[in-house]
């Protein structure tokens, strides 16, 4: 009988975590979108690594340090995440709608 009530939150359970992965998957992906900012973690968490991983992707450096010894980074060309990840960094993430403390909007706006 408790078996038969569990078989009712199935549907639910596999609702949410279908929900979830694909939420996941829609925000990590990198897209193909200049001036998208990306933020880039190295294998070591070292910000003299992150640097060197978006000059050789011939990006432009927003900031740096912080949050795991990443760095945030522009470029122009929609490549810009593979080259990221070609140049040596572990993880690229888009942080477009992620303005924080530092005035990202305005600091974009500064370099176009």
């Amino acid at each position: 009988m408790r078996r038969d009530h569990l078989l009712h939150f199935l549907p639910a359970l596999a609702l949410v975590l279908l929900g979830t992965a694909a939420l996941g998957y829609a925000e990590l992906r990198p897209i193909k979108q200049p001036r998208t900012p990306f933020a880039v973690l190295t294998p070591n968490g070292d910000a003299a690594d992150a640097l060197r991983i978006v000059a050789a992707a011939d990006g432009r450096l927003i900031s740096a340090g912080g949050w795991l010894g990443g760095a945030v980074a522009v470029s122009d060309d929609p490549d810009f995440a593979a080259k990221l990840y070609r140049a040596g960094a572990r993880l690229v993430l888009r942080v477009d709608g992620a303005t924080g403390c530092a005035g990202l909007t305005r600091t974009l706006a500064r370099t176009s």
